[in-house]
């Protein structure tokens, strides 16, 4: 009797870790499943195809809804480059954001706000500029060229941003600090970059290897 007491109780329990093992493995395969979704919906999003990088982006926080946000990291790289945002950096890089579809409010809007007023971690920047680089990386050259030319003229309106009109108006130049100089160079050089998907047989006019 003591023997079939025991012998009910393994079996009891052990239908229990069955069971418990079964809704981990069920539930592991549905946050894959949504997790998969996301992702490619991200992809779209970003145009870019590796899951690898989408997911180092997912890391960061960044989702659909703040996906635009991300692609204009570079700015806000930019008009960190003094150690501290200006008014007129804030109002330059919130400007660009809204003539690229960012609204006032939106979630995308609130996270360049947010990196505005707080400098995102160095990882944050180099993530972006890897999407950026993979999205590029999958157009004709001629379009890759104005995609390239279009962020830097945004990058140069905010590092002119800072002084840059008192600057002009006094015939100094444009008033770009060589710490801002050096930033835009930085992402001058990471734009004309081929990326690692890249295998287009000619590489645009200035690419470092």
């Amino acid at each position: 009797m003591e023997k079939d007491i025991f012998k009910e109780r393994e079996r009891a329990e052990e239908e229990v870790f069955v069971r418990n093992r079964d809704a981990k493995l069920i539930e592991k395969l549905r946050e894959n499943a949504r997790l998969e979704v996301i992702v490619a919906a991200l992809a779209e999003k970003l145009q870019v195809e590796n899951p690898e990088l989408l997911r180092r982006v997912m890391a960061l926080g960044i989702d659909l809804s703040t996906g635009s946000a991300f692609l204009l990291a570079p700015l806000v790289q930019v008009a960190w480059a003094g150690g501290k945002v200006t008014a007129r950096e804030r109002e330059t890089v919130l400007r660009l954001a809204f003539a690229r579809g960012i609204e006032d409010g939106s979630p995308a809007h609130t996270r360049l706000v947010a990196w505005l007023e707080n400098r995102p971690a160095d990882v944050v920047f180099q993530t972006a500029m890897e999407v950026i680089q993979a999205g590029l990386a999958g157009l004709p050259q001629d379009l890759r060229e104005e995609r390239i030319a279009r962020i830097l003229r945004a990058c140069h309106e905010v590092s002119e941003a800072s002084g840059g009109g008192l600057a002009r108006a006094l015939g100094l130049g444009h008033g770009v600090s060589s710490e801002e100089r050096l930033v835009v160079e930085a992402i001058t050089s990471a734009l004309r970059s081929r990326a690692p998907n890249d295998r287009s047989e000619k590489s645009p006019p200035g690419t470092s290897h």
